[in-house]
């Protein structure tokens, strides 16, 4: 019982009766949600022939401690690989802007030729779907992509993109210039995106 009312105080109601005499007792009254709505996502694997990159930037601050996340996927979900890497103090921007050059390089380091880049910052990937990609970032973007054949840029919303996001959190963590690469599936990575499964974002 203590464990339960703890959770209750700290959480939102049930829609138990319960819930509704205890508001009535203590006169609350009603307390409107943020969202409005709650729309059901999917995750998609990437073309056949193609490698996906998610990408994802984390800054603890904004500005503060920033890092970057890629996970890396085959068109059969298979996790390739997952890069983290730190940047210093940074905002969030920077952090999504860089992790999509780091992506297209890590994509070169490869010899990976058709790539999907994916990410939950709707403005960036619209920028370098667009070639406005930041002016201390651009001569490495050129150098990078000038040997890719084929780029997909796909936006991502936040609820089907938890797997980069928990890169990106292992990064902000890690020193400046600092990177980590793991082939195949961490151990950290608990969860993964999955094809054919609903998630849900409240907006």
């Amino acid at each position: 019982m203590v464990f339960e009312g703890g959770y209750r105080m700290k959480s939102n109601k049930w829609n138990q009766n319960y819930d509704l005499q205890i508001i009535a007792f203590f006169k609350l009254g009603l307390r409107h949600s943020k969202f409005q709505c709650i729309k059901t996502c999917y995750w998609i694997p990437p073309p056949m022939g193609y490698t996906m990159f998610f990408c994802d930037g984390s800054s603890f601050g904004n500005p503060g401690a920033a890092g970057f996340g890629v996970v890396v996927r085959d068109h059969v979900c298979q996790v390739l690989g997952v890069l983290s890497g730190g940047i210093g103090i940074g905002t969030n921007y920077i952090a999504e802007v860089y992790v999509v050059v780091c992506a297209a390089e890590l994509a070169v380091e490869r010899g990976l030729k058709n790539i999907v880049l994916c990410s939950d910052s709707k403005s960036v990937i619209e920028d370098f779907a667009q070639g406005n990609v930041p002016w201390f970032l651009h001569m490495r973007w050129v150098k990078a992509t000038s040997k890719i054949s084929s780029i997909i840029y796909m936006h991502g919303f936040r609820e089907v993109d938890f797997s980069a996001d928990s890169a990106a959190k292992r990064g902000a963590n890690l020193a400046a210039g600092e990177r980590q690469f793991i082939m195949g599936r961490p151990s950290f990575l608990t969860r993964i995106e999955l094809p054919g499964v609903e998630y849900y974002r409240f907006c």
